[in-house]
């Protein structure tokens, strides 16, 4: 294992650093002539939203559950108690991402949306108006891309890295956790924290507990009118943000876990 493993990132305003706008303007150019060219890569914190999982797996062509067994650890975010996963970077004696390879990383068309907007960083807070963005400038003493002549604004680097996707893809997550963070009374155990990483993060697992008869006769639902959820990845996702918010209520989380107890298919191996 590396020694320094990195501390969890904060999903929340970094209030020390002086915020850009979609107007800002920086320059950067990553290039693999570089020396320093996939250093980063080397000691990565990447958190992957609900979305960035599915799109590696597809990529892979594994399931959610192989992905998260082989490629990611799990934090406690510690305003809203409810689980992130990262990318393990530090399960090799080597350290670094574990889609790293010799001439960089081998799932570039699928990588996450941190690295999409590397080398600037988000961080988020709920406000009356609604979730706010902020955008930061993260500077490595290392890196030397900020000394090419390309130049960008905020908004023409995140169109050009398709990041804008991906953002969307996870918006109702992050609100969900914003939010959570938020709220005082909100008793979040170590069950809760387990079935919401389960909807949240393990899509196939989760497709099982759909289709079984148990979880459809507990929430009233027809598997006719969920067909395109057998085959469609992110209406599934979509649809199980709809239950992440139901399981930190308490009668949520106990009527999520009586069917998940008198459920087969979710207890089927991947």
């Amino acid at each position: 294992m590396a020694d320094d493993q990195p501390e969890t990132i904060s999903l929340y305003q970094q209030m020390d650093q002086e915020s850009l706008s979609l107007d800002s303007r920086f320059t950067f150019l990553c290039q693999a002539d570089l020396p320093c060219f996939n250093q980063c890569c080397r000691t990565p914190t990447v958190i992957l939203s609900p979305y960035d999982l599915l799109r590696l797996k597809q990529g892979l062509g594994i399931t959610s559950g192989q992905l998260l067994e082989r490629y990611t650890r799990q934090e406690i975010e510690p305003n809203s108690n409810l689980p992130l996963v990262f990318i393990d970077a530090y399960r090799s004696p080597k350290g670094g991402c574990p889609f790293l390879g010799e001439h960089g990383c081998t799932v570039y068309p699928h990588r996450p949306a941190a690295c999409r907007l590397f080398p600037l960083t988000m961080g988020s807070r709920v406000t009356p108006d609604g979730v706010v963005d902020y955008y930061f400038r993260r500077r490595l003493d290392y890196c030397q891309g900020f000394a090419a002549g390309v130049e960008w604004t905020v908004a023409s680097w995140i169109a050009d890295q398709g990041f804008a996707e991906y953002d969307q893809g996870r918006r109702e997550w992050l609100e969900i956790l914003l939010k959570a963070g938020l709220t005082e009374r909100l008793v979040v155990d170590a069950h809760i924290q387990d079935l919401f990483a389960t909807l949240a993060y393990d899509l196939d697992k989760f497709r099982r507990l759909v289709f079984d008869p148990v979880f459809l006769e507990a929430y009233d639902l027809e598997a006719e009118a969920l067909e395109d959820l057998k085959t469609d990845d992110l209406a599934l996702l979509k649809f199980s943000y709809r239950f992440l918010t139901t399981v930190l209520s308490p009668e949520g989380a106990r009527l999520l876990t009586a069917v998940i107890r008198r459920s087969t298919k979710f207890f089927e191996i991947d």
